[in-house]
Parts: C-alpha cells; sequence; structure tokens
C-alpha cells in the first residue's frame, strides 16, 4: 500500500512590498553565482540574513544599553539574575549569557564595582560565591528591561503580524538544529 505524502504547508502570504523586496544578502548571492556559478549557495539565505540581522539588531541594542552604562553581556547577567530568585553561581551565569568564564568574571567585577550586583559565599562549594542583584541592580533592570523591549518591537514593525508566528517556528527550528550539531560551540 502506498505511503501518503504529508500535505504541503501554504507559504506564508507577504506583502507585495516584502515578497518583491531585495536585500543585500540577494547581492551577496547573486556576486558569488557569478564567480563560482557551480557552488550552491543556498545557505547564505537563511545564514547571511541572520548574522546580518543580528549585527543590526546588536546595534541597535548596544546603542540603547550604552545609554545605561551597560553592555549586553551586562545587561544578559542582570537579566538572568532577576529571572531567578536565588543568588546564582557565576557558572550557572556564564551558562545562561553565553559566555566564557573569563568573559563573565570581567562582566561580573563591573557589575560589582558599580554596586549592581552583591557576591556572598558559597556554602556548597567553600571556594565559590553566590551572585545576586543588589537594590540598585534590581531598580535598573527594571528599567531597562522594559525599555530595551520598545526597542526591540520597533525594530519588528516592518514585519507583518501574519508572518511572525512562521518566522518564530523557523528560528526556533533553526536554533534547535544548531543546538544539538554535534559540532556546536560551547562556552567552557
Amino acid at each position: 500500500m502506498p505511503t501518503e505524502s504529508p500535505a504541503p504547508v501554504p507559504a506564508p502570504v507577504l506583502a507585495p512590498e516584502i515578497e518583491a523586496a531585495t536585500d543585500v544578502i540577494n547581492g551577496v548571492r547573486a556576486a558569488w553565482a557569478g564567480l563560482h556559478p557551480e557552488l550552491d549557495t543556498a545557505p547564505i539565505d537563511v545564514i547571511g540574513r541572520i548574522l546580518r540581522a543580528s549585527a543590526l539588531v546588536t546595534r541597535a541594542g548596544d546603542e540603547f544599553l550604552a545609554r545605561y552604562g551597560l553592555t549586553r553581556g551586562e545587561f544578559d547577567i542582570l537579566a538572568a539574575l532577576r529571572r531567578q530568585p536565588e543568588p546564582q553561581s557565576p557558572g550557572s551565569l556564564r551558562t545562561v549569557a553565553l559566555a566564557t568564564g573569563p568573559a563573565t568574571t570581567k562582566r561580573l567585577r563591573s557589575l560589582e564595582a558599580r554596586m549592581l550586583v552583591d557576591r556572598s559565599p558559597n556554602p556548597a562549594d567553600g571556594r565559590g560565591a553566590l551572585i545576586s542583584l543588589s537594590a540598585s541592580g534590581t531598580a535598573l533592570i527594571d528599567e531597562v528591561f522594559p525599555a530595551l523591549l520598545a526597542v526591540e518591537r520597533e525594530l519588528l514593525t516592518g514585519i507583518p503580524s501574519g508572518v511572525r508566528p512562521g518566522l518564530v517556528d523557523g528560528l526556533r527550528a533553526l536554533l534547535a538544529s544548531l543546538e544539538s550539531h554535534p559540532e556546536a560551540p560551547t562556552t567552557d
């Protein structure tokens, strides 16, 4: 008995201006196709756009956070601490912030010097420490986070609301694939 193939998933309906839009990545692919027509440059459609989008989002976020004297890495640590009810070890913050040990240490020292976090001995590990938000750190993250969300929301205004669920699903699938890849980088 022949097996039926699943019904094709309909493509999202895009506004005509988005459907016809070209971007820098179209030009990159066209240039490579002219130089090496034998190469399949299809990965650039996804990876190139993700990298370019990431750079643009990062730039906007960094410019906004600089007004508060924060880097993105410092913001990530403050946000991670705010989401957790208990103090966290530097190792757990490194994992959440996707940073190396030295980068996390540098960020924690900066935040501690500015009295945004408090460090206390870890009773479960005599050599370790636990990090918690200070009252100033809590006030700062409670001010910055909603404002950063507004900046990020503004960056997404050109995406029609009907397209967003498919975009989220696609990005979720991409991230799951990348995180499960055997050669995925780790923060250790």
